[in-house]
């Protein structure tokens, strides 16, 4: 019989899949069909769950060593123990796993993430995107105009950092047939424009307000380029 360390959600893994991904190939006798192995808590993980006097949770027949098997086991693992995990495997999403597990718990296994991520080089992919030749002389001629000042909330990261910076938002996306002119352009901070893509926001020509799924309403507080613009027939 061989004890191996692990962790719960590697035993949870072991349990369904009934099988285990090794790092190193356990020698001196080397694993025979039918041995037993198994599967001990590290002692840290023990000691949290009060089973210093009952480590070992489950056990595995050998039967036998798969080329790649850690490979095969990798996407299943939970995602703190994967190095490139695969979202639509996981049980728990990563944006919830503070909510399930708790912060104690997450920050374990980010670290645990870290461990096995420094022993690694970056992964790297080819990606082929297509994008939208947009105007950038026009988008920061209005940053200008508005001296990198949000639109919507009129911050101005200047007298707290240093630096002008501000960034534009087509109010209906290029991707979406929307035209690269003034009046499809929004001078925002990176909090507003990140918000706006992550809740869909719809604008509102009318009032010039910006309305969230939630109901809120935010209505720009430098409005001028709109307010003073020619009315065009492609908007």
């Amino acid at each position: 019989m061989r004890r191996l360390n692990v962790r719960p959600a590697q035993i949870d893994e072991c349990i369904q899949k009934s099988m285990f991904a090794f790092s190193v190939r356990p020698q001196n006798p080397e694993l025979q069909p039918g041995e037993l192995l198994l599967l001990q808590l590290v002692k840290a993980e023990a000691a949290r769950l009060g089973k210093l006097h009952s480590r070992i949770d489950f056990a595995l027949v050998f039967d036998h060593i798969e080329p790649r098997d850690e490979r095969l086991i990798l996407p299943y693992i939970q995602w703190s123990l994967a190095e490139v995990p695969k979202p639509t495997l996981q049980y728990v999403p990563a944006s919830q796993v503070a909510q399930k597990f708790g912060q104690e718990l997450t920050l374990s296994a980010i670290y645990n993430h870290d461990r096995i991520a420094v022993l690694h080089a970056v992964p790297r992919r080819m990606v082929s995107v297509e994008e939208f030749v947009r105007n950038q002389y026009l988008a920061d001629s209005l940053k200008s105009y508005y001296e990198n000042r949000c639109q919507i909330c009129g911050k101005d990261f200047y007298p707290d950092y240093g630096v002008a910076y501000s960034e534009t938002h087509h109010v209906q996306y290029l991707a979406r047939g929307g035209p690269d002119i003034s009046g499809n352009i929004v001078v925002i901070c990176p909090n507003h424009h990140r918000i706006i893509h992550a809740t869909d926001a719809r604008f509102d020509r009318q009032s010039l307000t910006y309305e969230y799924p939630n109901g809120l309403r935010e209505p720009l507080i430098l409005p001028d380029h709109f307010v003073k613009a020619p009315q065009l027939s492609t908007l």
